[in-house]
């Protein structure tokens, strides 16, 4: 492709949108919310993904102590625990400790614990870290036979929800994205078709007198890959403002360990997803419409 024919193509593709104005905007508009539900579930998706992850690397086992055994027997447990193969760690939790968090968690409200100094009704246990979260069920029936064990609390259950919500939202975006490239492929080959029966004596002339067949197509293709980077960019903006929108608001409020991804981390996979979808979906359009519609 030489650099005129080039800047021919191109001169052309634009004069078509104009004159083509109301389709080219639909085309665009349709692009646009094709790609704002995409970051919708890209957005979505990406920091449940970052939470699940988190929830892992953060997941614990917490093994509680029958109340029959004093500080005396607590070595020997912990020696018993850490003779599992998938146990990384250990970390002992008094019951004065416990007492103590619940404290800082009740903040201001703490004076409802006064007096349980002398009776407490916490119970000693371990936290426990993992080598292999997968192996976490396993890992628990394990503590759980070990004498001096009242109860184990795994998060197995927890996780493997966050699996399936993610394995959702995953599924529903791949196909709402179809659907939508679908409906936008459709429309934008409807606007290159108009554009086409416009110029068909033109057409008609240039093969006439020799033009080769993608001579003739580039105009159509580059018309509607520029309309499916138009869309892009607008989507690109308008995500953007909601995620950074979205992150001002979720930043008042107190979600414990979960923390959602900053924008410029993601900022450039939307900016290459919106505007390589969208030049996809335009350059599908107009070659879908071409091969229907052209006798070339």
């Amino acid at each position: 492709m030489g650099k005129n024919n080039f800047k021919y193509f191109v001169t052309t593709a634009f004069k078509s949108i104009g004159k083509n104005a109301l389709m080219s905007f639909v085309s665009a508009f349709t692009v646009i919310a094709c790609l704002l539900i995409l970051g919708l579930f890209l957005a979505l998706g990406i920091n449940v993904n970052a939470m699940s992850q988190q929830i892992r690397e953060d997941a614990e086992i917490k093994v509680v102590v029958d109340e029959t055994y004093d500080e005396t027997k607590l070595a020997d447990l912990t020696a018993k625990i850490m003779e599992i193969d998938n146990v990384a760690s250990v970390s002992l939790v008094t019951k004065e400790d416990a007492l103590e968090y619940m404290r800082d968690a009740f903040g201001e409200d703490q004076s409802v614990l006064d007096g349980l100094e002398e009776d407490n009704p916490f119970r000693t246990s371990y936290d426990i870290t993992m080598k292999d979260i997968t192996l976490a069920s396993d890992t628990a029936s394990q503590l759980g036979q070990i004498e001096g064990v009242a109860e184990v609390n795994n998060k197995q259950e927890l996780l493997d929800q966050i699996v399936h919500i993610t394995d959702v939202i995953r599924t529903a975006s791949v196909w709402i994205m179809v659907l939508l490239c679908i409906v936008s492929i459709f429309i934008i080959a409807n606007t290159i078709k108009l554009a086409v029966y416009a110029r068909r004596k033109e057409i008609n002339i240039m093969k006439f007198v020799g033009a080769t067949n993608w001579f003739v197509r580039w105009p159509f293709i580059i018309e509607g890959i520029l309309i499916g980077l138009i869309g892009g960019l607008i989507a690109f903006g308008l995500i953007s403002w909601g995620y950074i929108a979205c992150l001002d608001m979720l930043g008042n409020m107190d979600l414990g360990i979960f923390s959602f991804i900053p924008y410029h981390e993601v900022a450039f996979l939307f900016l290459g997803a919106f505007l390589g979808l969208g030049a996809l979906i335009g350059a599908l359009g107009s070659a879908f419409s071409m091969r229907k519609y052209l006798d070339v």
